[in-house]
């Protein structure tokens, strides 16, 4: 089943790549094609010179014929060694398109796929993915292309020059190695498996510690994160060095399987040379050729290797990959909703999870020119309402109702237009103050800074070293808690939204913070419709619109 898993993505990656590289497939296809030739050709053509020596009086042919010889391994050099840097080509070139499609199906993602995984495993996997990609297309371009070409042109000639027993003692060899090989694979892949399993597991650690690295230091827990990390770093190697020493076992193996074919092979051909059936040229020309029969099988045995690694290490992205992502309800009224007057009714609505919790029976209407504030226990739905304004969940029962306009009529896209959110979390990028409120919507220098003075925190950016240019820090941490909340207030504000919605937005702050925060969001409140939930009741003031949710 994991095998099949790790299929999945490969198949959309597969298409957008093979479609994109019809020109660079047939270039490195055609250099493969005339590798294999001249692979052939040089040690064929080299034993018919010799068995045309002369003693004197044909310097010239001699000279003629071995320069022929040199410059087809000169151009057999070329072509494989060409031939492995197209593959290096192609593999990034896979990687890209990985990369870019496991990226588009991320943003697409649930949120319970980012409590699932953190970034850092994320990242893992993809990383891990790349690679296994990458890997396949070298094995295809550099291994069992050019293997199979090589003997196919391998085995006729000999068959043909030499004899068909020979044919068929490498077959034979074939099979064996090929079963080792099986064989090897499925005594070693749990090994490789519970490696690169506990490798995930170690990045998702990593990705943890690395977040409240903080805390830990704090807590005087640094040892036990190092213990706990090289723990893991040991089973990972300890798995691998089991895996590495069977395939020792395995690789002497083979070694007396190629002496002993042979030792049998030219049993059989030295009475023939003997007679006279056979020449030195003949004899040379088999030696070199028989190595090259044995090399695709065990080209086609380290792909067959390779693959089923590359395809273990996809398993960690691919099962990201499988994971649900958001459905985009369709319209069933017109593609675009106009939430002007923004008056949103939430009417007698319900969710339920499995577990019982949710929200029951909420109803409540907002409107502009006042904050309407949703408060209650812990447990009281306040979340789910959240999801559900979001469209996140759809109610079970009951609607939500945009100025008299069904929310569940409207698409995703189409009312993410139309509305602004400031998360409890605020996530900021490693990036300028601008990059972090335009966050790559088109750029209009008015309304960053009327979103920044909505936002009260225009004049304090003008205040920091580059202004608007200032870096922020991983997770903004060169910012106060203040300054990130205003900045996640200006970034929500930016693109002019009729429905402002705050999921304890400010709930990390001092009262004070808050209490300021607040009291701008009122100013701007006759231009939108503010939706805030939040457990501070100091917070709201008696203009304020309340909503108390209820177990």
């Amino acid at each position: 089943m994991s095998m099949l898993l790790a299929l999945m993505p490969l198949r959309p990656i597969l298409g957008e790549y093979l479609r994109a590289s019809k020109l660079s497939l047939a270039a490195i296809i055609l250099a493969i094609a005339i590798g294999s030739t001249l692979s052939v050709f040089a040690p064929y053509f080299f034993s018919r010179q010799l068995d045309d020596l002369r003693p004197a009086g044909s310097e010239l042919r001699w000279a003629t014929a071995f320069g022929i010889y040199a410059v087809s391994l000169g151009l057999l050099v070329i072509f494989q060694r060409g031939t492995q840097y197209l593959a290096v080509i192609q593999s990034e070139r896979l990687s890209y398109f990985l990369s870019r499609q496991f990226f588009a199906r991320l943003i697409r993602k649930t949120p319970d796929f980012f409590i699932k995984y953190n970034p850092t495993e994320i990242q893992s996997a993809q990383a891990q993915g790349s690679q296994s990609v990458a890997a396949l297309v070298q094995i295809a371009f550099s291994a069992l292309l050019p293997g199979l070409g090589t003997f196919i042109l391998t085995l006729a000639l000999l068959g043909s020059v030499i004899d068909a027993e020979i044919i068929l003692i490498v077959c034979i060899y074939g099979v064996v190695f090929l079963t080792l090989v099986m064989l090897a694979n499925r005594i070693c892949r749990p090994f490789m498996e519970r490696a690169i399993n506990t490798a995930q597991e170690n990045a998702r650690f990593v990705g943890n510690a690395l977040f409240m690295i903080e805390p830990l230091r704090y807590s005087g827990s640094s040892a036990w994160m190092k213990d706990q990390f090289a723990r893991s770093a040991e089973t990972v190697f300890s798995n691998w060095r089991a895996y590495a020493l069977r395939r020792i076992v395995f690789v002497c193996t083979i070694g007396v399987a190629t002496a002993v074919q042979f030792a049998v092979t030219f049993y059989l051909l030295l009475p023939r040379y003997q007679e006279g059936a056979l020449s030195v040229g003949d004899l040379v020309l088999f030696n070199t050729l028989l190595f090259q029969l044995n090399i695709p099988f065990e080209l086609l045995g380290q792909s067959i290797d390779e693959t089923i690694r590359a395809l273990v290490r996809m398993n960690p992205m691919a099962k990201m990959w499988a994971e649900a992502e958001v459905g985009n309800i369709v319209d069933t009224g017109t593609d675009a909703v106009s939430a002007h007057n923004g008056v949103v009714q939430v009417e007698n609505v319900s969710y339920q999870y499995d577990n019982g919790r949710g929200a029951n029976r909420i109803s409540f209407s907002a409107e502009k020119g006042r904050v309407t504030f949703i408060t209650g226990e812990s447990g009281s739905g306040k979340s789910t309402l959240f999801k559900m304004l979001l469209k996140a969940i759809e109610p079970q029962t009951g609607q939500i109702l945009v100025d008299g306009k069904s929310l569940a009529s409207i698409s995703r896209e189409t009312w993410f237009g139309q509305i602004g959110v400031v998360p409890q979390e605020v996530a900021m990028l490693n990036d300028t103050v601008r990059s972090n409120i335009v966050l790559g919507r088109i750029f209009d220098e008015t309304r960053l800074i009327k979103a920044t003075r909505r936002a009260a925190i225009y004049d304090r950016i003008l205040e920091f070293p580059e202004g608007f240019d200032t870096r922020m820090g991983e997770r903004g941490m060169k910012l106060s808690g203040g300054e990130k909340q205003r900045i996640a207030i200006a970034r929500a504000i930016y693109s002019e939204p009729a429905l402002l919605l705050l999921d304890e937005a400010s709930s990390a702050l001092d009262e004070q913070t808050e209490a300021e925060i607040m009291q701008q969001l009122r100013n701007i409140g006759d231009d939108m419709t503010i939706i805030a939930i939040t457990h501070r009741h100091s917070t709201i003031q008696a203009r304020d619109a309340v909503v108390e949710l209820q177990k």
